[in-house]
């Protein structure tokens, strides 16, 4: 499989809003399901299923203690992406709607799909 297409693949694994909340507190340290089920107000089995999609693309791992299982990501340089990702989407207010782009023109020609849907 060629480069870009495992870097589609990873950013598609990573692009989706619950998965992202997860790696920003994976991204902190080492976090069980039940915890990060408690911080998101969200289902266990919700966690789970996004940590499963996480873990298939190798950017979690974990690691069992007794009863509980532990995910940690898979390299720091995965920490450093998250927070810089965030940060670039603040500070250049990437994939808002902007009235006009560079050129003075619209930002998506008719006809055209959005360049960054919301999905």
């Amino acid at each position: 499989m060629p480069v870009e297409e495992k870097q589609a693949r990873f950013l598609r694994c990573i692009g989706e809003p619950t998965r992202l909340q997860i790696l920003k507190l994976v991204a902190k340290g080492e976090k069980c399901v039940g915890e990060l089920a408690r911080v998101l107000n969200k289902e266990q089995s919700l966690i789970s299923h996004h940590l499963r999609a996480l873990k298939e693309c190798n950017i979690v791992k974990e690691r069992q203690e007794a009863q509980r299982i532990y995910y940690k990501l898979t390299d720091d340089r995965l920490a450093k992406l998250i927070i810089d990702s965030e940060a670039l989407m603040i500070e250049l207010s990437l994939c808002e709607y902007q009235e006009e782009n560079y050129e003075g023109k619209g930002n998506q020609r008719s006809g055209e799909e959005e360049i960054c849907p919301d999905s």
